[in-house]
């Protein structure tokens, strides 16, 4: 499944999003190019195909094909909060940082964070938000719970922190959604099922590309009639995609194909983080490494790390800049244990530029 890469590729680790897709994949999107897409919004044969198999995997009723795991959790919270109402999550989560501002401007919800111990958010401020709501102030509508969590570098929220929180969301009748777009990292993590995890959500939004190589495309999943609002929400959004049967092809072989080897992908990047923490003026950005994501910090004589990044990508790899002295790489099915004594080569190169 691996492809190869040639010798003077450049190595780019700046996302798990960038995978190409696998041959099965392309071969798949093909045969879809080949046959006539449906008319209707959720016509379409391999839309459905793909639909029915993503809320099996994480035990929903149904599941909706959308663009982005950035859309699919705009839409649930859509769909799950009152105008004026308030969204609660641990204070970094993606749909705060990531997602410019989607809450408030296309529900007119506010966004409450509260503080976290890499990515679970601390139970008794949750607590303390969820009973705050009264005549003066606004009442909250949802809790989002991110798993994995970007910010910390894919930490994953444990099967009792789920638990905890899907409880004290219950005792005030509020919803869960889980912003899963890796979840199925996490499920590897933990050695459970996704749908394990998603049982503590009422809806769930995941990418198919992150870690799945699938070109483009997440879902978002929930109830049957959930998912009948969604597909209403969707189409007002703009993201009403007609025809989708091309990338639903590949989505669905990404599904079937790529969860069960995820565990690797955490094996190299728990490797790579250990060589890299090694080097002289690094180290880990994260108390372990717990799925595919790796932080690394720079010392001050090590400069930016924008700058770093910069002088990283002469010597053949890609970094994205993840703070003011922190880098962030991911890593993907294409990317292998043979492919870290490149990547340590290429920071201890960077480094000398900087002594």
């Amino acid at each position: 499944m691996v492809m190869m890469r040639s010798p003077e590729e450049t190595m780019d680790l700046r996302s798990d999003f960038l995978s190409r897709p696998t041959p099965e994949m392309v071969e798949a999107m093909i045969a879809a190019a080949q046959r006539r897409g449906g008319f209707g919004v959720r016509e379409d044969h391999h839309v459905r195909e793909l639909e029915t198999l993503a809320a099996r995997m994480v035990g929903k009723e149904d599941a909706l094909f959308c663009a982005s795991c950035g859309l699919a959790n705009q839409i649930a919270i859509h769909l799950q909060c009152r105008r004026g109402s308030t969204l609660l999550a641990e204070a970094s989560s993606h749909v705060f940082t990531s997602e410019a501002g989607g809450p408030a401007a296309l529900s007119g919800v506010m966004c409450k964070g509260v503080p976290g111990h890499e990515g679970i958010a601390d139970f008794d401020a949750v607590d303390e938000v969820l009973v705050a709501g009264d005549a003066q102030r606004s009442g909250v509508d949802l809790l989002v719970i991110e798993n994995t969590h970007v910010r910390t570098g894919g930490a994953v929220v444990d099967m009792p922190a789920l638990e905890r929180l899907r409880g004290l969301a219950r005792q005030r009748g509020v919803p869960v959604h889980l912003d899963g777009s890796r979840v199925f990292n996490a499920a590897a993590a933990l050695n459970v099922s996704a749908a394990e995890i998603c049982a503590n959500a009422d809806s769930v939004a995941f990418s198919l590309n992150k870690g799945l190589a699938a070109p483009l495309g997440a879902m978002l999943a929930g109830s049957a009639a959930f998912i009948d609002e969604a597909v209403r929400v969707r189409q007002m959004f703009g993201g009403g995609w007609r025809p989708a049967g091309i990338p639903a092809a590949a989505g669905r072989v990404a599904l079937e194909t790529m969860p069960q080897r995820l565990a690797r992908d955490h094996t190299v990047a728990g490797e790579l983080g250990a060589a890299l923490a090694g080097l002289d003026g690094l180290s880990l950005g994260q108390s372990r490494v717990w799925t595919n994501l790796v932080l690394l910090d720079l010392d001050e004589r090590l400069g930016l790390a924008e700058n770093f990044a910069q002088a990283l990508a002469r010597h053949g790899v890609l970094a994205i800049p993840f703070g003011k002295r922190r880098l962030r790489l991911a890593i993907y099915y294409e990317i292998g244990l043979e492919d870290i004594p490149f990547i340590v080569d290429a920071f201890r190169k960077a480094i000398v530029e900087f002594n």
